[in-house]
Formats: C-alpha cells, structure tokens, sequence
C-alpha cells in the first residue's frame, strides 16, 4: 500500500470520519524514507567501487610511453641488488642514478626543502618552480617540522615535474626555470 503502515492510515481515517475534533498528523511514508537511503547507501557503494576499481587499474597499468601512440608499458625499475628501505623491504622507490638523467614516469627519492613554503626546488641537474607556489602557512605543520621533506619526484614530460609525499599526503607540480630563483628571505 504505497509504502505507508497500513495501521497508521486506519487511524487516519478514523480521524477524518468522526470529524475535526482529534487532530491527527499525516503519516509518514516510512517504507519511501528507508528506500531513499538504502539507494543513497548502494550509490555511495558503487561510487566507492569504482574509485578503489580505478586506483587499482591506474596501479597495474603503469606508466606509458608519452605521444608514441603505441599501448605498451612502459616496464617498472628493478630495485637496486641488496637494497633496503627501513622496513626491510626491498626498495623500488630508489633506482640507481641514470647518467644520462631521470626517465620519464619512473618516481625518484627527492628532497624538496619546505622552509619558506614550496616555492622551487632542482632536480635533474635543474630548477623547476612550483605551480602554484604554496605559501608557508598552507602546509601541514607535520611537513614544515623540518626545512625538508622527503618524498618521490617523477618527470612527467619535458616541462613538468611532480613531487609526492605520502602521510601526510603532499603532491605539488613543477615546471622548469631558465635560471636558478633567488633564495627565500
């Protein structure tokens, strides 16, 4: 019966039929207010099964070889022999040092100095600048405790750079200067 207790319109038909005395509220349509919410919650279900879906799907790709047009992945760096991160793991964050400079997509241990905001930083035998700068008091308290903060620098192409760091989550985008910027004051 249109989701309404049937109890509920008994007595709000009883009202009506022996007149205005009794006030009597309307009843509410308790069978539509929990059908809304379950849809919410099968929504917000599958909205979060897509996202984890993505992320994870983003994570086997890979990176890909950039304007090329080819589907062929670009293959991860093999960790260094013997090496160790502080937990014992092997890790691959930290490829050996490539003579010829930082290859694109493949994440590298980067230092960025976090003193005076994020304002530009070298990497690849150059500068880059943040884009946009980020002042100062924007940043966590957590990453201004010290002057650096560590975390992975990845090339991205020839003009873009991007830095993460990971608890607490810091991601910040560069592009490259001509010349080296002058120092925070």
């Amino acid at each position: 019966m249109n989701g309404f207790p049937e109890e509920e319109l008994r007595s709000a038909l009883r009202a009506l039929a022996d007149g205005p005395a009794v006030p009597v509220a309307a009843p509410t349509p308790h069978a539509a207010v929990r059908a809304a919410a379950r849809i919410r919650r099968r929504r917000r279900a599958a909205g979060a099964g897509l996202a984890a879906a993505v992320a994870v799907l983003a994570v086997l790709a890979g990176p890909w070889p950039p304007g090329d047009g080819s589907r062929t992945p670009v293959p991860a760096p093999a960790p260094p022999a013997g090496s160790a991160g502080p937990t014992g793991t092997p890790d691959v964050l930290a490829p050996p040092p490539d003579p010829n400079g930082p290859a694109l997509g493949v994440p590298y241990p980067h230092e960025l100095y976090v003193h005076c905001g994020i304002r530009s930083t070298k990497f690849a035998g150059r500068w880059w600048r943040a884009e946009p700068e980020v002042p100062e008091g924007a940043l966590d308290p957590a990453v201004r405790m010290d002057a650096y903060t560590p975390g992975t620098m990845v090339l991205v192409s020839a003009v873009e750079a991007r830095f993460v760091r990971h608890a607490p989550d810091l991601a910040v985008t560069f592009r490259p200067l001509a010349e080296e910027p002058p120092p925070c004051r």
